[in-house]
């Protein structure tokens, strides 16, 4: 782009070396650290533990402990984390070949991949296309997107999102009517008293990450009060990430050790190559911008639109959630966010966020194939799931995601943003 006049070295440089790629960075250091001491197990078991033997209630468990997991780190290293634990329970269990039973197996593996495609859409750094869109938001529209307001709209849309999956997969798309399985309860007992007592590693973990999230999360209200005692400074939502994780390298694992809870070999499981995908998405953007060929989209948009903005918004969603079923939700988003945003300059709509973040939130609604998404892929490659049956459960669930997307950008986002 240098060469072409399109971008400046200048402004290329900032767009891999900004404070979205700095917040990112700090959650992929605090993510890793909870990954590398098993403090997310311990959560799902824990969590899994307290269902019971009741088949309906084990596979809500398994939804919603993959869900919240996945709201803080990796979707893809929950579903592989959750992956074994479901497989244990399908080999656990007698008389596989039954009918009610098989419904169970395809409720149980598809709740965890499509608890963690859900479980990321709830937090900015919960999955890659949040982030792109907290860039893109700041870059080319000079909005903040906060970490709290993303939460009021993200954590209730996919609780809402994962029930209603949920009620669709276990009472019509496969009808789970299993009574119980007690055995199923007996081994997440053992594998919850296995674990034993909290390790201070884990309990250090815990500590340093729960503090992070109540900086990102209160960083507003908490700024107030900065600037009423009129301190020279203020919170932001990357120096939290930076700070708190640069502390995993200080902190010893337990008392007296010389291991840290980070060090710096665990560079190498950062997810670098996803770091400067973003960076490059941020070139395209401005590029784009730079060019007129966002402008030039959301004219094109304007003079050829026929309805009104309701069936426009809807059209957008579900072209978006259907594409993210064949390419990349990091490159959708990439690409979409900022042609949305022409549109919505062009038709005079005075809150962008209203088709960005739907746009945004529908990249990571991809619920129809293993190639859409890494959690379908990982659940996929255990064998124990057909094709069809993941096709016909995520075409409906897209449909029902389409709604929710639509009615939250029509009555939701509006109050919010």
């Amino acid at each position: 782009m240098p060469l072409h006049g399109i971008l400046d070295a200048h402004t290329i440089f900032k767009s891999y070396f900004n404070n979205t790629i700095l917040l990112f960075f700090g959650g992929f250091l605090l993510a890793y650290s909870v990954e590398k001491w098993h403090l997310h197990k311990r959560i799902a078991f824990k969590l899994l533990a307290l269902t019971g033997d009741n088949p309906k209630g084990i596979i809500w468990g398994m939804m919603l402990s993959t869900c919240l997991i996945s709201m803080w780190i990796s979707n893809t290293a929950t579903a592989i984390m959750m992956l074994p634990v479901a497989i244990s329970i399908v080999n656990i269990i007698k008389d596989k070949d039954s009918k009610t039973n098989k419904a169970f197996f395809t409720c149980l593996l598809l709740g965890i991949a499509y608890g963690a495609n859900i479980g990321g859409i709830a937090t900015i750094i919960g999955t890659p296309p949040n982030i792109v869109y907290k860039g893109l938001s700041e870059s080319l529209l000079n909005k903040k997107v906060g970490f709290l307001e993303w939460m009021v709209l993200g954590v209730p849309l996919s609780l809402l999102m994962l029930w209603l999956s949920y009620q669709l997969m276990v009472n019509v798309f496969f009808k789970v009517k299993t009574k119980t399985l007690p055995e199923v309860a007996d081994l997440l007992d053992k594998q919850a008293e296995q674990l034993g007592k909290i390790k201070p590693e884990e309990k250090r973990t815990l500590m340093v990450f729960s503090a992070a999230i109540f900086f990102w999360v209160f960083a507003q209200p908490l700024n107030h009060l900065i600037e009423s005692l009129k301190w020279p400074f203020k919170i932001e939502e990357f120096s939290v990430a930076l700070i708190f994780g640069g502390l995993l390298f200080l902190i010893p694992k337990e008392p007296k050790s010389k291991q840290r809870l980070l060090e710096f070999n665990d560079f190498k499981h950062i997810a670098w190559g996803i770091l400067i995908l973003f960076g490059g998405g941020m070139c395209m953007a401005k590029g784009l911008e730079n060019t007129g060929f966002i402008k030039f989209v959301g004219e094109w948009i304007k003079h050829n639109q026929e309805g009104d903005f309701r069936a426009l918004l809807f059209l957008i969603i579900l072209s978006a959630l259907f594409l993210t079923e064949l390419m990349s939700n990091v490159a959708l988003a990439q690409i979409y966010v900022p042609v949305v945003f022409g549109i919505s300059q062009s038709l005079g709509i005075e809150n962008p966020h209203i088709m960005g973040i739907t746009v945004t939130i529908a990249c990571s609604f991809a619920f129809m194939f293993p190639i859409s998404t890494p959690p379908n892929a990982v659940v996929f490659s255990s064998g124990k799931i057909k094709l069809r049956d993941m096709a016909i459960a995520g075409f409906f669930l897209n449909i029902v995601g389409v709604i929710l997307l639509w009615l939250s950008g029509l009555y939701i986002i509006p109050l919010l943003f």
